[in-house]
């Protein structure tokens, strides 16, 4: 009996004592400093100029030492290094608390770097534990530094809940890609698609009257005036808010910057992917030149690639599914039904195609790189994996030829029924 009523308190000790001990490594989170944003530019002293900015706990903390402190949720430090984790190092000789990266939000570098080659910063962030792999890449088109220093949430209190959702407009505006660091990566060691990186930059214009348009590429869309992607990042005229601007996606070739793309066709990459969820379009009026049609355009399905190999040359088909919401008619043309929602349809469908066909075009014989990913669904068409090696898809993807099938439907015409022209005095009546 005594011997059962010690087993039993044995087995209870084993059972309590792990659960009431505590992680020998265990650190409290008052004694950290978390890093939401990494800027890395070449240096001048060194291989590395890193950026960081560091989340204030508290309104008031100073998060450490060493930052600057303007008022904002975060402190920014900067130093030169040879590496990344050297980088940390240094920062942690004047920060009083231990730097982590475990809840950074975005990693921006410089388009200096980025057309050098991201290669061997990449490396270094896919073996690091810290390195969260769903965080954005972002190109600045200064340096990291400078749209680091430029970003000035004013929408809300937390900066760690801006750059949770700033990256994320591409869901509604389809003016920035959908990346994030892993798929990022993956493409850039992959043997049949390229990488494409957020295009950011600080705003440069600084009031209302040095607005111009000489940056804005309204002109190769053949257009008169334009449209709300027609900028690249740093030359939207807009005033307010967050002085950094994120509009049009960088285009690499493995891990080395190529070109940009603008918002436009932004839009028509996330399209080609599949990642396009909605967006407003300013379409041409089919029956009033000089008219736009204001459209709610979303992806009713994904798109769907075939990929065929002739004569060693890739020819691709793209089939793309959408429909829209009538939101503004400016020739009040009734567009809600009959005859003339088909003619709008159609327009639509054309203007889709022409608007894609353009950016494709600019892939191929510009930047000569798959940033779509259209090799994915190439590499069935090859019995063995060293047949696909040896087929090389990165450097035949330039000899591409496409094929575009759009199909657009109508589906809401909002709260109006038909639309019809206002009455003036001087008409008396109805001019529909």
């Amino acid at each position: 009996m005594a011997r059962g009523k010690l087993l039993v308190i044995f087995l209870m000790l084993a059972i309590i004592c792990p659960v009431m001990t505590s992680c020998f490594d265990a650190k409290e989170v008052d004694d950290m400093g978390f890093v939401i944003a990494l800027g890395l530019d070449k240096g001048k002293t060194n291989a590395l100029r890193m950026t960081l900015q560091i989340a204030k706990p508290m309104a008031g903390d100073n998060g450490g030492g060493g930052g600057k402190d303007d008022g904002l949720p975060y402190a920014q430090f900067s130093v030169e290094a040879p590496s990344i984790y050297s980088g940390l190092n240094m920062i942690n000789t004047s920060a009083s608390k231990q730097i982590s990266l475990t809840h950074i939000k975005v990693v921006v570098f410089s388009s200096e770097l980025a057309r050098e080659g991201l290669g061997p910063y990449l490396h270094a962030m896919v073996r690091g534990r810290e390195f969260r792999p769903n965080m954005p890449i972002v190109v600045a088109r200064n340096t990291a530094e400078e749209y680091l220093e430029s970003v000035d949430p004013k929408l809300v209190v937390n900066a760690t809940k801006y750059y949770e959702l700033v990256y994320q407009s591409y869901k509604y505006t389809g003016l920035i890609p959908k990346v994030e660091f892993h798929d990022f990566y993956l493409s850039s060691e992959s043997l049949c698609k390229n990488p494409v990186a957020i295009l950011g930059n600080t705003a440069k214009f600084q009031s209302v009257d040095e607005f111009d348009l000489k940056d804005s590429t309204y002109l190769e869309h053949g257009r008169s005036s334009p449209f709300e992607g027609d900028f690249y990042a740093g030359d939207i005229p807009a005033l307010g808010g967050s002085r950094s601007e994120n509009i049009g996606l960088a285009v690499f070739d493995g891990d080395r910057m190529v070109g940009e793309l603008d918002g436009t066709n932004t839009t028509f990459h996330l399209l080609c992917t599949g990642d396009f969820v909605h967006s407003y379009w300013n379409v041409p009026d089919p029956l009033s030149e000089g008219h736009y049609v204001l459209l709610d355009i979303k992806q009713s399905r994904k798109p769907r690639h075939h990929v065929e190999i002739v004569e060693g040359k890739p020819v691709i088909h793209l089939t793309f599914n959408l429909e829209g919401d009538l939101l503004s008619v400016q020739s009040t043309i009734d567009y809600e039904a009959g005859d003339n929602s088909m003619i709008l349809e159609s327009a639509v469908e054309s203007y889709i195609i022409d608007q894609l066909l353009q950016y494709l075009d600019k892939t191929v014989n510009e930047f000569q790189s798959d940033i779509c990913g259209f090799g994915t669904h190439a590499r069935g068409l090859f019995t063995t994996w060293a047949e696909w090696e040896a087929y090389q898809w990165k450097s035949k993807y330039k000899d591409a030829t496409f094929t575009v099938d759009v199909n657009f439907k109508v589906r809401r015409p909002g709260l109006i029924l038909r639309s019809k022209s206002s009455v003036t005095s001087e008409s008396g009546s109805d001019t529909q």
